[in-house]
This record gives C-alpha cells, structure tokens and sequence, in this order.
C-alpha cells in the first residue's frame, strides 16, 4: 500500500512516535510548571512576605533566562544531536522545582525561577525540533498543532493539582510533587526516544555563504522574531489580564473565573489541532490567517461586553484567538535548514516571547492613563497584535526550506 493511501495516526514507526510523545510531554511539563508558580504566587507573598510585585517580577527574569537558554540549547542541539538538551532540560525541570520546594528565602525562590527560565528555554528549542524532524512530512501539520497546542493541557492539569494541593498543603508541596513527572519523563527520553534522523543525516555539513544566502539568512530571523512577537503579543494581551477583568470588573467568584480559564484552554487546545489539520493540507499561511481573522469580532465577547455570553467568548477566544499557535512548531522548523534548525527557532520563539513580555504591563498602563476600561484595553491590543500577524504572514508566503545537498556542497567548495 502507497504511504499516501495509509492513514496518518499509522504512517509514523514506533520510534517517531516516541520521539513525538517525549517532545509532547516535555512541552505539557513546560506549561505545567509554568502554571503552578502563577497559581502558587499568592500563597508565596503571604507565607514569605514580599509583595505580588516582586512575584510578578520573576516572570521577567525567567523570560530573559528563557531566551539564553534557547540560545545555548539551539546551538547545543545543532552540534550534539536534540536529545541530549532536551534531557537536560526536564533534569534541570526536576531540579529547580525540587530546591524551590525547600527554598528558605523569596530571594532563593527568585534565583531559582530564574535558572529555571534556562531549561524552558532549552526544552522548546531541542523539543520541538525533534519532534518535527523526526515524524513524517506529510502529517507534520497535525502534529504541530497537538504537540504546541497542548500547552493548554499543562495549565489545565496544573490548575486541578493546584486546587487540591494549595489549600491542604501549601506551595511547596505542590513544587515537590512537580519532580515526579521530570524524573519519570527523563527516563522515559533516555530508554524510548532515538535522536532526529534528520540531524544523523546533516551532521557536519558546512553552512557557508552560499548556504545562508540560501535559506534568506537575517531575513528569516528576523521576521521569524518578529512574527513570534505578534502571536505571543495576542496570546500574552488574552490571558494575563483575563482573571483580573473577570474578578473586578465584571465581579465573578473564583470558581467562576476558574470555569472560564479552562473553557479559553480547552478553546485553545482544539484550535490549535485544527490549525494544524489545515496547514497540512492547505498550508500555513490559511491556518494562521483565517481564525486570526476571525478572533477579531468575538473580542467583545470575550471580554464581557455582554456578561451572558462568557462562555462562548472564553471559548472562541481560545479557539481563534491563539488556535494559531498550533502551526508554530512547523512554520518555524520550515523557516530554517536542518543544520541551523535548532538555534533559529529556540532564537525566533524567546526573542519574540521577550519582545511581548511587556505587553501586559503596557495594558495597564495604558487602562490607567487614558481612564479605559482593561477590558477594552485588552480588546485593542488583541485587535492590534492579531492584524499585525495577519499582515506579517500574508506579505510573506512561507516555504519550507530544505538543506543543500553534500554533494552540491563539496562541489561548490572544490
């Protein structure tokens, strides 16, 4: 039977789908751990005293860590092979988590968050990168949109673990029971997961000029900078602020607010996998442009404008406010050859992460100094980011970029 004739959840070989579901995994423990310093702040400025300005504020600095680590993993990967950063990252997961649980001090907590931005920034660059190469072209949409999209099943596990363990136990024990499915994870890499057959492949060519000038060199970093800006710059303006509008301007209990992140995750989720269906089969550019286009009339719905229809918003905002997020794992490893691969999208997603950092910070502001409403404060610059994406991708038609044959290589060279 033709591949082609072959469902595609049978066409991967055992080993590609192990690489997937370790690069899954360590994705969903990415989001996870995230998720529960978000949801263990609180409890940390009370127990330890300090202000939730500086427990916000150890977000940047674990953003900025998050951009080195990418960096030194993506030219790790590229010299070494994507398993082994990818190992160190869940160890070093298990390891920073583990020490916050028995930190003493917020100023030891603070230094821990930060070297645990190295290892986020590590696991996306190595992660994603294996798992692209190593599952079959034809379905690589598909996989792109589950394995970015799930994202949201870390947050989603987070909050219920969270919601048990917080109250009866406090945040430290919710920081060592997070080390369980890092060590569980990095044994699972080390016996299951083979190394990208498409960098066994590359090893050792020569990138020169020819081949930068092929595959559009600073070009293509920099509009995949930028690119990565503008959907993290939705996706940033969408969810920070998103409890804080439910809680004090529309007046919902916890409980509530709680129902609503889950519906924008859960949103998220199946928006992204249906993105990632659409670009394998109509490219990425439609499965970007199409529900970024539509997340702009269900803004109002999703801020509240009409408190009746939250649900739907919450939902539609996640399914086409970052559904797109799904095609990011395959528009950035199509951006780049295989022997640059790893370094370039480890350097596009954390530069552009870095870039939108700031973005929630300059709602409020902007709520505050102009008088408007953080709901509608949000609802700009959502609106804003989503056509600045729309209008990134339209102008430039993305095509996958294949390495340069050895053969061609040698030739030029002699």
């Amino acid at each position: 039977m033709a591949p082609s004739h072959v469902p595609w959840w049978r066409e991967p070989t055992r080993k590609q789908w192990a690489s997937f579901c370790g690069a899954w995994l360590a994705w969903i423990l990415d989001a996870f751990d995230v998720a529960i310093f978000l949801l263990a702040m609180p409890a940390i400025s009370r127990e330890l005293g300090v202000s939730t300005i500086a427990t916000t504020g150890s977000m940047a600095l674990t953003l900025l860590a998050r951009l080195l680590g990418g960096a030194f993993a993506g030219a790790a990967a590229d010299k070494w092979g994507r398993k082994l950063p990818l190992i160190l990252a869940v160890v070093w997961f298990a390891i920073c988590d583990g020490l916050i649980a028995v930190a003493p001090t917020f100023a030891a907590i603070l230094a821990l968050r930060t070297l645990f931005g190295l290892g986020m920034g590590a696991q996306y660059a190595a992660g994603m990168t294996l798992a692209m190469e190593n599952w079959p072209e034809r379905s690589r949409g598909i996989a792109s949109g589950v394995l970015q999209g799930s994202w949201a099943i870390g947050n989603l596990v987070a909050g219920v673990i969270a919601a048990f363990v917080l109250p009866r136990f406090g945040f430290r024990a919710l920081f060592a029971i997070s080390v369980i499915p890092a060590v569980l994870l990095v044994v699972f890499l080390v016996l299951a997961v083979p190394e990208s057959e498409e960098w066994l492949r590359t090893r050792g060519r020569r990138t020169d000029s020819k081949l930068a000038k092929a595959t559009g060199g600073t070009a293509n970093l920099l509009w995949g900078c930028v690119t990565m800006a503008a959907g993290l710059g939705a996706y940033y303006a969408l969810t920070t602020l998103y409890p804080t509008i439910l809680e004090t301007e529309l007046g919902l209990r916890p409980a509530k607010v709680g129902g609503l992140v889950a519906l924008f995750y859960g949103g998220m989720l199946a928006g992204a996998i249906t993105t990632g269906i659409i670009a394998a089969r109509r490219g990425t550019t439609l499965a970007i442009v199409v529900p970024a286009l539509l997340a702009v009339p269900i803004l109002p719905l999703y801020v509240g404008v009409d408190p009746r229809f939250l649900a739907v918003g919450a939902v539609l905002g996640g399914a086409f406010g970052v559904g797109f997020s799904g095609v990011v794992p395959l528009l950035l490893t199509q951006l780049y050859p295989a022997e640059q691969r790893a370094r370039l999208v480890g350097l596009s997603y954390h530069i552009g992460s870095a870039l939108a950092a700031p973005v929630p910070v300059a709602i409020a502001w902007f709520s505050r100094a102009t008088s408007t409403s953080l709901s509608r404060s949000v609802a700009f610059a959502a609106l804003a980011f989503e056509l600045l994406l729309v209008v990134l991708i339209v102008s430039r038609a993305v095509r996958p970029v294949t390495s340069i044959n050895p053969a061609a290589l040698s030739q030029e060279s002699s």
